[in-house]
């Protein structure tokens, strides 16, 4: 220590002096420890491990509480939340119009839609349509948005793939019948309460504005 001292004295580096010891402010001033001295039985091991086995055997017996998966499949109802999948029409075309609320809601970003023209009455088709079920949460989002119900949670909960392409599904896998989704749908229209007249609003009497913005003015003429 004192050659250490004396290295550096010669450097013109300051040395501590060895006598004044560093001092580290405790949490606690006088910490208390609290130790309780183990019994022999609990020592040699004999009566904990019996203990375990009684409470082992006194359950072996007893009824299931989880589901024996895969050999016992889950009960499927229509409030399943499973993978989203798309809703085809009798012709085979796809009832989603491309507009891209589904891509824009979705939590995970597991979306991605192209959309085309196209001569029929609605304006755009989706020429591309690909989910990352991967990424997919499954939080029905994309189902709540979709105006067209065009976009469904089906009763199908198992993806399975070899390869990371095999999750990412296209719009050939994604569509499926109608008559498959029909239970879903009508379990949509009931909790999103929709196309239902007695749910709607009513509208404004005379003409008013609800808001308060609008208090007492007259609706302003349409220039469309």
């Amino acid at each position: 220590m004192s050659e250490m001292i004396i290295l550096a004295a010669s450097v013109g580096i300051p040395a501590v002096p060895t006598s004044t010891a560093r001092s580290f402010a405790a949490a606690v001033a006088k910490p208390k420890v609290m130790q309780r001295e183990l019994s022999w039985s609990e020592r040699l091991f004999f009566v904990p491990m019996a203990r375990s086995l009684a409470y082992t055997f006194s359950r072996m017996f007893q009824k299931d509480i989880t589901r024996r998966y895969p050999e016992q499949k889950m009960e499927i109802c229509s409030s399943l939340h499973g993978v989203p999948v798309l809703v085809m029409r009798e012709d085979g075309s796809p009832r989603c119009v491309a507009c891209g609320l589904c891509e824009f809601v979705c939590p995970s970003r597991a979306i991605d839609i192209t959309f085309g023209e196209t001569d029929r009455v609605i304006e755009r088709v989706p020429t591309v349509f690909v989910i990352d079920m991967l990424r997919c949460i499954e939080c029905s989002y994309c189902e709540e948005v979709c105006p067209e119900e065009a976009i469904v949670m089906s009763s199908d909960y198992e993806v399975v793939g070899r390869r990371r392409e095999d999750f990412v599904w296209d719009l050939k896998r994604l569509l499926k019948p109608i008559s498959e989704l029909k239970a879903r749908i009508d379990w949509i229209r009931k909790t999103y309460r929709r196309w239902d007249p007695a749910e709607q609003p009513a509208p404004p009497p005379d003409g008013v504005f609800r808001d308060p913005r609008w208090a007492g003015k007259p609706r302003p003429a349409d220039h469309h």
